[in-house]
């Protein structure tokens, strides 16, 4: 193992060398951690360096190919015109057969992994129907391709989900893929396609930019264990912190959301001033909770009628019973958020219509709904869409609702009886998006990457011009997985249903309890397995309210389940009876556990889990570390005292510095501390059925 391991490094320091070498050796772009070669004749990759393990994996075939409805252009048939560095990015450009095609490869600071991204342009107009965007085989000792997709659950009807392709080595490996969902990568042995089908049709000279492919290497740690169907811990990582490098926090707070639809806000279009009075009592409620997002309980603030009616240029007005409320939440503090649609006016109710009845070519036949794949409509789409936040000077918006133009709810839960873990429905709602109109600028009823980038452009665009807006996704985004994330501050959990299946071999719980448990299950799900960024993530908090789920409120545990909840992300999802009401005790329980987190948010904007998943004889937890000081969260949901334990390292909890370190227990409130040094293992016990929080400083 160790002339191994010499021998990796000697052979690494020579391809570095070779890499720094002048105009006749390759061309290099590298950091601390990863490095790459470009064969100066083609313009292509050539090697990968793990600087992480002292790897060098080998690459052949990075090369790419356009096919369109008229013609094919193969790597073969372009000459490389230049090859330009400039800072941390190189780009390759050819020309052939009337098109010019440029690829860039592009690293980021010390980070490690790199981006490749094709941008085409032709002088002629053509139909694209697939980008193969690298082709690339890769060679080293023991190298072994694996092939993972991801998220397994809300598909269905032939979606294929995301895939990550790992390369193992017995010390380390290599990921890549393409930055989308619904992509139409392949691998075969050691060969992997990265490709995508845009299906679009594609003016003279306009430039398309394509998704980038990621390039990435990685190190093993001992928790490595071979899962069938499941990536590593140490892949799943890397992953992650390359999609936080890529997905950063857009605003560094807390963000507590009630969901207005569950949370007993009216459901109806306004009417009289009684309706608008009810959600003030609601908005009311929210504030004592220590709540400052609501989301709106009807798309459009229920004016569908008035969206259903809009023609030519018309622009929409809202009634001033609308603006009322939104005035009424501006005035409490209070971000309400507009919730907008993008097939119909109202995917989930009777009310809804497809827009612009006098454009009956934006249709998506044989659906009903509105083709958000079309430029026109999806550009008349984005006008409504800003004025309606504009009318209500609303601080947050959410896109949810139609699945590129399924009616709403696409079967209902457990349809096809897909279970999750627990037994719990799994939602298998995102459908592919096609639409069979012949007048619209996509090639075929495939127009799952043109919506796609039209959801991603719209949330940029409303960034853009409300910075600090509070952005939140649930279908399609929350099903089509990370890369559907851009421009977002955080993104519904998949597991919305807050049933009340336990873990398995637990036994029963108290209803908080349970819920909390399924809190940081599925929150693990979405790290490790989705390999979403933690504060992406918006686990929903408690149970509907009785009046929609006929099960009663409870008291017992609240400080569980928000601290399940904190623990798993900034970002929260709350379904609460905002009109039947709960004990004045359990509102200020809720406030102040919010408080709490608004005070730490720098440490719970960072997240490292410990080994164990919430499961029986088990206590799970999380490390919340900026530097050298941070928090511990510790979870025992078992009836009898269990000891969690946490090494005061890097690799454990990222924890940095030398110590000595003192860890106090500041929940529940205890006089035990202890000091010790760096790198010490803490053992801790934990009452039963209760949540402990450790300080470290």
């Amino acid at each position: 193992m160790g002339r191994y391991f010499l021998g990796s490094v000697v052979c690494l320091a020579c391809v570095c060398e070779a890499l720094r070498a002048g105009e006749q050796g390759p061309l290099c772009l590298e950091n601390s951690r990863v490095g790459l070669s470009l064969d100066r004749r083609t313009g292509t990759l050539v090697a990968l360096a793990n600087k992480l393990t002292g790897e060098v994996y080998q690459v052949s075939g990075d090369t790419f190919a356009v096919e369109s409805a008229a013609f094919r252009l193969d790597f073969p048939e372009v000459k490389l015109a230049s090859l330009q560095r400039r800072g941390d990015a190189v780009t390759a450009r050819y020309e052939g057969g009337g098109m010019t095609v440029e690829a860039t490869y592009a690293i980021r600071g010390d980070y490690p992994f790199v981006e490749k991204r094709l941008t085409l342009t032709s002088g002629r107009a053509y139909g694209l129907k697939k980008v193969v965007l690298s082709r690339p085989t890769f060679s080293a000792a023991g190298l072994r391709i694996v092939a993972y997709r991801h998220p397994k659950l809300g598909l269905n009807r032939g979606a294929e989900p995301t895939c990550t392709y790992f390369g193992r080595t017995a010390k380390g490996g290599l990921f890549t893929g393409v930055e989308m969902s619904f992509d139409s990568s392949s691998a075969q042995g050691q060969e992997v396609v990265l490709a995508y089908s845009p299906n679009l049709k594609v003016a003279a000279g306009e430039k398309l930019a394509s998704e980038p492919v990621y390039f990435g290497v990685y190190r093993r740690g001992p928790l490595d264990k071979e899962e069938k169907d499941l990536p590593l811990p140490s892949e799943s990582q890397a992953m992650v912190a390359m999609t936080s490098t890529l997905l950063p926090p857009q605003n560094r707070r807390l963000g507590p959301l009630m969901c207005g639809w569950w949370s007993e806000t009216f459901h109806g279009p306004y009417r009289a001033p009684a309706h608008v009075e009810h959600d003030m009592r609601s908005i009311d409620f929210a504030v004592a909770c220590g709540i400052d997002i609501i989301s709106d309980a009807h798309t459009w603030a229920g004016e569908t009628e008035k969206v259903n009616a809009l023609k030519d240029d018309e622009k929409l007005q809202f009634d001033p019973l609308t603006l009322k409320l939104a005035e009424d939440a501006r005035s409490k503090g209070v971000r309400l958020l507009m919730w907008t649609s993008m097939g119909s006016s109202d995917p989930w109710s009777s009310r809804g219509r497809p827009f612009r009845p006098d454009m009956p070519d934006w249709r998506m036949p044989p659906r009903p709904g509105t083709c958000f794949g079309y430029r026109p409509a999806y550009d008349w789409l984005v006008r409504i869409t800003l004025e309606a936040i504009d009318a209500g000077r609303y601080g947050a918006w959410c896109m949810d609702g139609d699945f590129f133009g399924e009616p709403g709810f696409g079967g209902g839960p457990g349809y096809n009886g897909a279970k999750g873990p627990h037994g719990e429905p799994a939602e298998p709602w995102v459908h592919p998006a096609r639409c069979q109109s012949t007048v619209h600028d996509h090639l075929s009823p495939d127009i799952n990457w043109i919506c796609q980038r039209h959801l991603i452009d719209l949330a940029g665009l409303i960034r853009k011009r409300y910075p600090d807006a509070y952005l939140f996704c649930c279908r399609p985004a929350m099903d089509l997985g990370v890369w559907a994330l851009p421009y977002l501050d955080a993104c519904f959990t998949v597991n919305e249903w807050a049933s009340l299946e336990g873990i398995p071999g637990m036994g029963p719980q108290p209803k908080n309890v349970l819920l909390g448990d399924k809190i940081r299950h599925w929150s693990r799900i979405r790290v490790h397995q989705h390999f979403f960024p933690h504060y992406l993530d918006s686990p929903l908090v408690f149970d509907a309210p009785k009046s929609m789920s006929k099960r009663d409120w409870t008291s017992e545990k609240i400080d569980y389940i928000m601290l399940s909840a904190l623990s798993c992300s900034p970002n929260q999802t709350y379904y609460l009876p905002s009109q039947a009401g709960i004990p004045a005790a359990d509102k200020r329980e809720i406030k102040k556990w919010l408080d709490w987190g608004r005070k730490n948010i720098d440490y719970l904007m960072v997240r490292k889990d410990l080994p164990d998943w919430p499961a029986a004889n088990k206590v799970d937890g999380s490390a919340h570390i900026a530097g050298n000081s941070g928090l511990v969260f510790l979870f025992n949901p078992n009836k009898t005292p269990l000891a969690g334990q946490f090494a005061l390292t890097e690799e454990s909890i990222g924890l940095k510095g030398n110590g000595p370190f003192q860890i106090i227990q500041e929940y529940p409130l205890s006089s035990q501390t202890t000091k010790t040094a760096a790198g010490q293992t803490v053992r801790w016990e934990v009452p039963p059925q209760t949540a402990v929080v450790l300080r470290v400083q």
